[in-house]
């Protein structure tokens, strides 16, 4: 029996920072990981690779979209997924390598197999076979063994015409039509990614709205603008069959309950994700996961069982990797009383890594009016930013949500070019308690899309001088 202070159960983003922190406390610290890899979905399956074939597309669909005179470009008809991935691997293989070094450097110990319950301080590290490798106690257990894929039985995954969105990138050619399934996070952006590849998509929406918990105004850009990449949005429907079609390569048949027959060369399901709580002997412990293999947890990430946390894609909503990775922190900051700064998770930014990318931090306009706040809207647009003129991006838009009278900034919400990393100054910004005011005498490079800030700021003192506030709270 190993001793230890705590044991972390998945060395994904939220994982691997749990088990930094408590280390660097100076805490005896186990990780176990039952892939061969460490690093999660975020370095092997998901974030990383997915991210880097979006880049290759943005870059085929600049040059598409921008081609100018004296510049031919032309992509072969048989070109690869993996043609279009050479960077992702060595990416990838540099991540595995700092996320190695890193938990070297503070002596956490690594052990790969599968997670067991024995009682509520006992861990097993199981083998393929079932059999105990090691068995290991500690004060304090985190569970961080993030999500899969939904992969309902009657979905005939094939890994040749039907996919998930693990396999999608193993694709052995590009496609010329393709079917998405789910228009969360996850399949808006790779909808948008394979539509600037030049691949016709057609994108289910099992729900009316998309990505409602999005600003309303952003997401009618983003309608728009997916709607220009060439995909064709369903909403509120679901499917009622898939089938392959025989064939060589095979195709496929998905019939929606509402729209019928869509016949593609690919289809991709994404309509949710399930916690890896199987296998983990849960039951020994009392606690018991929902039907979507997800656990409940407290504002410290505590389960039932008080010593035990659970952070990251197990625990379900946002599953962002900067989230599971705060949470991670956040949990052994709590578990063995390490000072440092708690955060609000709804302060912490959000990305939506779709063609244009979607970003935000703080309040939406819908939850500020549902609250009956006075508030101010100010707005930057892209076409009235020269170098959002520059680099050919004239849709975008920055939009700051102030709350009146004091100003103060409560949201930003962005969409357009740099979207992901420019959200960061709103970050900044509201951390600091900045005002409109404040916010429109900050100097910025010129020509900037940061200068975004400064517009959206003056047009919303704009609008407080010809009384355009929103929302009157309710007599």
């Amino acid at each position: 029996m190993r001793r230890y202070d705590a044991i972390v159960i998945g060395c994904g983003p939220g994982g691997e920072r749990a088990a930094i922190q408590a280390a660097r406390a100076g805490k005896r610290v186990a990780v176990i990981e039952r892939q061969h890899v460490l690093g999660g979905t975020r370095v092997n399956w998901g974030t990383i690779p997915s991210k880097t074939l979006r880049e290759s597309a943005v870059f085929v669909h600049a040059i598409a979209r921008d081609r100018l005179e004296g510049i031919h470009f032309e992509i072969p008809g048989e070109i690869t997924v993996h043609d279009f991935m050479h960077r992702e691997r060595v990416v990838v293989q540099h991540e595995l390598e700092l996320i190695n070094e890193s938990l070297g450097r503070y002596q956490i110990e690594v052990f790969l197999g599968q997670a067991r319950f024995v009682d509520a301080h006992t861990v097993a590290v199981c083998g393929p076979d079932g059999g105990v490798i090691v068995a290991m106690n500690a004060d304090v257990i985190v569970i961080a063994a993030g999500s899969s894929p939904n992969r309902p039985p009657e979905v005939p995954f094939d890994g040749e015409s039907v996919f998930d969105s693990n396999t999608i990138l193993s694709l052995p050619h590009l496609p010329k039509t393709m079917t998405v399934l789910g228009a969360g996070v996850i399949g808006v952006e790779f909808a948008s990614i394979f539509a600037a590849l030049g691949i016709a998509v057609t994108l289910v929406d099992t729900r009316d709205q998309l990505l409602p918990y999005l600003d309303r105004e952003i997401v009618a850009i983003l309608e728009r603008e997916i709607a220009r990449l060439g995909i064709t949005l369903v909403h509120d429907d679901r499917h009622a069959a898939i089938e392959r079609l025989a064939g060589t390569p095979p195709r496929v048949r998905c019939t929606l309950r509402r729209a019928g027959a869509i016949e593609s060369d690919v289809l991709l399901y994404c309509v949710g994700r399930d916690g890896n709580t199987r296998g983990l002997g849960l039951e020994v412990l009392g606690l018991v996961a929902n039907d979507y293999g997800l656990l409940t947890v407290n504002e410290h990430y505590q389960t039932a069982v008080p010593h035990i946390y659970a952070v990251g894609d197990v625990i379900g909503y946002p599953a962002l990797a900067s989230t599971s990775m705060e949470q991670g922190r956040q949990a052994m900051r709590h578990a063995f009383n390490i000072p440092g700064l708690t955060q609000r998770i709804e302060q912490l930014p959000f990305a939506i890594y779709a063609i244009p990318e979607v970003s935000y931090v703080g309040a939406t306009e819908e939850a500020l009016a549902a609250r009956g706040v006075h508030y101010v809207v100010g707005r930057g647009n892209y076409e009235m930013n020269p170098r959002g003129q520059i680099i050919g991006d004239t849709e975008g838009m920055l939009k700051l949500l102030f709350e009146a009278p004091a100003m103060q900034l409560v949201g930003a919400h962005m969409i357009g070019h740099g979207a992901s990393e420019l959200i960061h100054i709103g970050q900044a910004f509201l951390r600091a308690g900045a005002t409109a005011y404040q916010i429109a005498e900050t100097p910025y490079n010129y020509p900037t899309l940061s200068d975004l800030y400064r517009h959206a700021a003056l047009k919303a003192l704009l609008a407080v001088q010809t009384g355009e506030t929103a929302a009157p709270p309710p007599s």
